[in-house]
């Protein structure tokens, strides 16, 4: 648990993440030690809170201008959340020895524009050991587990595409060989121990391209759901999973031809008019739509190595 750390430890993990921009270091680690011999790292981290508040108004402020319409509210609220601060830092320093506690009084609690200046810069660190807490909450920890589900998914698409895509194009290899070219005619010089080798082979490759489908369709959903990449900014990956879904009823339906051919190639031993009537079917199938759903998903690996219609404000971080 974060809280368990030595004072010097979490000094220097929040110099680490703040880039090396804190400015308080004596002072932020006072009351770092304060709270754990106290025991009071909630009330560290309830002052760390309404700092980060004071910090982010001040930058608000000094970007809008004191002229702007919303400026007095802001600048009144920020007058409110320091007042807490100083109360929640002196609560810390009441554990504290009284020259810690002339120390703050003087530099930071005083009604003086330095005074001011110094709590702004003191608010400003305590907002980094804010943002501290939050990177090592619980919460974070489940986020970061989240991002393996997703990395988890992708890794898993891709190896399905290699199979599913792979194995259709070494089917379409097959295919050529016991066509006549440019036709959907078999090729009549082929023997039939060498027409029903190659029907063997392709109803295997139909195996591992079914298996590398679910993979991918699977994987997708995953990954859809639990990335951090929202569709709404991301057109191209909206654009991919359009055209990968859209064509499950066309893959399912020319699947069960080739869960048909898969059986009498390793099952039921077939006959070879049989296998040529279902091979030609399988090809002939829904008028070419498997075709053009190969087409498609290719234009999903453009689509992803490319990524068009992206809009920056929703890339992950």
């Amino acid at each position: 648990m974060n809280a368990t750390l030595p004072p010097d430890d979490v000094m220097l993990a929040l110099e680490s993440i703040s880039g090396g921009k804190l400015t308080r270091h004596r002072d932020l680690a006072a009351l770092i030690d304060l709270s754990q011999r106290a025991q009071r790292g909630d009330l560290l981290a309830d002052l760390s809170f309404h700092a980060k508040f004071v910090a982010n108004s001040s930058r608000t402020l000094t970007r809008i201008g004191p002229d702007a319409e919303s400026a007095q509210a802001l600048s009144a609220e920020m007058q409110k959340e320091l007042e807490t601060v100083k109360n929640l830092a002196g609560q810390l320093l009441a554990h504290g020895s009284d020259e810690q506690r002339k120390v703050f009084e003087e530099t930071y609690f005083r009604l003086t524009p330095e005074a001011l200046q110094n709590c702004l810069a003191l608010c400003y660190d305590l907002s980094w050991y804010k943002n501290w807490l939050l990177e090592t909450s619980p919460n974070r920890v489940l986020k970061k587990q989240s991002s393996a589900v997703w990395r988890g998914a992708l890794i898993v698409l891709v190896i399905g595409t290699i199979l599913w895509l792979g194995s259709v194009n070494a089917r379409a290899v097959l295919a050529n060989e016991l066509l006549v070219r440019g036709t959907l005619t078999l090729n009549a010089a082929i023997s039939p121990e060498v027409e029903r080798q190659i029907y063997r082979e392709w109803s295997g490759l139909g195996i591992v391209m079914i298996i590398g489908y679910v993979l991918v369709l699977a994987a997708g959903m995953v990954f859809l759901i639990r990335s951090p990449f929202r569709l709404r900014d991301h057109g191209w990956l909206m654009m991919s999973a359009i055209l990968l879904f859209l064509f499950v009823p066309v893959e399912v339906y020319v699947m069960v031809l080739d869960v048909r051919m898969i059986l009498m190639a390793f099952v039921d031993g077939g006959t070879l008019p049989a296998f040529r009537e279902l091979f030609i079917a399988r090809l002939g199938a829904l008028g070419g739509a498997p075709l053009v759903a190969v087409l498609c998903y290719y234009t999903i690996i453009a689509l992803a190595v490319i990524q068009p219609f992206r809009r920056q404000s929703g890339a992950y971080r």
